[in-house]
């Protein structure tokens, strides 16, 4: 595992960015996940400023989403395929075709392995870019999901629904399960980047980096992932040791 200390938040973006377009660069029909909330939201202003400066071209890039809210109308507010086709894959000018989503209310076992499927035929996921969630869930993996886990529909525990909260009005707003991708298909991705912001996370963080590595944890996957990278802002290193 690879730590690289950011500045600040935009450090973070750029060099997250740099990441990202290194891999389009060395492989153009790469696939990617990225997540969605507030952090990553720089990354996507570089990765869109990158594209339409002409310095990078994602025209045969794919997508497939980390996670999704289960049983929401498709054109619901709060679905996150939504907010990242709005912040990012729209903007870069990604062909419907080019982005695999759950859908929230399709059956649970056929969506999980519709989704398993598509990664399978693309090859793998050759850069999977994480948030580090407040109790250390990647995507919706809570605490507790086994590391050889595969994707599949989740339960969301109350630290994480507090979480989701403020993005969507409060804890009532926020539906109580989800899709996401497994601890063991995020663990094949071929790169994983686990970007991280703010003394908020500091905690959490200095959890993933020392804590013994366990399924307490999960974001502690990443110490055991053979091309794994943090990348995290001087406040959320404040604790890191």
């Amino acid at each position: 595992m690879k730590i690289i200390e950011a500045g600040d938040y935009d450090d973070l973006s750029r060099k997250s960015a740099g990441i990202v377009l290194a891999q389009v660069k060395a492989k153009p029909s790469s696939l990617l996940v990225l997540p969605t909330g507030n952090t990553p939201l720089g990354l996507f202003r570089e990765l869109v400023k990158a594209a339409k400066s002409g310095a990078a071209n994602f025209g045969q890039v794919a997508f497939v989403t980390l996670d999704e809210y289960a049983d929401i109308a498709s054109d619901d507010r709060r679905r996150l395929s939504s907010w990242l086709s709005r912040e990012l894959l729209t903007p870069l000018g990604i062909a419907a075709d080019a982005f695999h989503a759950f859908d929230p209310r399709g059956n649970p076992g056929a969506e999980a392995e519709r989704i398993e499927g598509v990664i399978a035929a693309r090859g793998g996921i050759d850069l999977a870019v994480l948030g580090l969630g407040p109790n250390g869930h990647l995507g919706f993996n809570e605490p507790g999901s086994p590391f050889d886990s595969r994707t599949r529909l989740v339960s969301l525990t109350p630290e994480s629904i507090r979480s989701n909260a403020a993005y969507w009005g409060g804890e009532v707003d926020v539906p109580s399960t989800a899709y996401t991708l497994g601890l063991g298909t995020i663990n094949e991705c071929r790169s994983v980047v686990l970007v991280v912001s703010g003394a908020r996370k500091a905690g959490i963080l200095a959890r993933t980096l020392n804590d013994a590595v366990s399924i307490n944890v999960p974001a502690t996957l990443f110490r055991v992932h053979p091309s794994s990278i943090v990348i995290a802002d001087r406040d959320a290193l404040a604790f890191a040791g």
